[in-house]
């Protein structure tokens, strides 16, 4: 009688420890992935206008961060995982300007355009 009840006893311990060790199991957890490259929102540093500026599937637009009014729109070309050309049209001028950014952290964006002026932008969360 007793190895009946022995074995009973170690079949229902394995059942235990096996369902113990199928809760512990830890959960797949979905990460937010940061944008990879230029893509994504950026804001502005320092200038004299605080705005932001979007970069998605070739396409570039600017707004001011107050008023959200558009101050440019245009595309642009990556021309490298971390290098884009920008061609846009200034809203307030009416021109066309061309401008290189290149990104130096995943957080910062160092720009310059056709006439030499550098701006900058970090990325926006």
């Amino acid at each position: 009688m007793r190895r009946p009840l022995l074995l009973v006893s170690i079949a229902g311990l394995g059942l235990a420890l096996a369902g113990c060790q199928m809760q512990q199991q830890p959960q797949a957890v979905a990460l937010a992935q940061p944008p990879a490259g230029i893509e994504g929102n950026w804001s502005s540093i320092g200038g004299p206008v605080a705005y932001t500026a979007t970069f998605a599937g070739g396409r570039f637009t600017s707004r001011e961060t107050g008023t959200g009014a558009t101050l440019a729109d245009g595309n642009y070309t990556k021309t490298n995982p971390t290098q884009a050309s920008i061609i846009y049209r200034s809203k307030s001028r009416n021109e066309q300007v061309s401008v290189t950014c290149n990104q130096m952290a995943a957080d910062r964006l160092a720009c310059v355009n056709s006439a030499g002026s550098r701006f900058e932008f970090s990325r926006r969360a």
